[in-house]
């Protein structure tokens, strides 16, 4: 069996912890845009590229909130320029 070091353990650790918050954040995107696709049939293209540069896991879980409780499309677009404009 091969011999970790410390530093190399805490590097592990890290990269592990950095995979699984890419894998949250893009969940999180992904339902975001599926449940807009639900209700609304068609997603903009400047809409979805910027929920892709979202990085805020508290911010993209209210977006999914937001996203089943919407009137509108149009609704949902402002309060993203609102809160990413910032």
């Amino acid at each position: 069996m091969q011999y970790v070091t410390s530093v190399e353990r805490r590097g592990i650790q890290k990269g592990l912890e950095q995979g699984l918050e890419q894998g949250i954040l893009q969940t999180l995107r992904g339902n975001v845009l599926q449940i807009l696709q639900v209700r609304f049939k068609r997603v903009p293209k400047p809409l979805i590229k910027t929920l892709q540069t979202i990085e805020d896991t508290s911010r993209l879980s209210k977006f999914l909130e937001q996203a089943v409780v919407v009137n509108s499309l149009e609704e949902f677009k402002q309060l993203v320029t609102q809160t990413t404009s910032l």
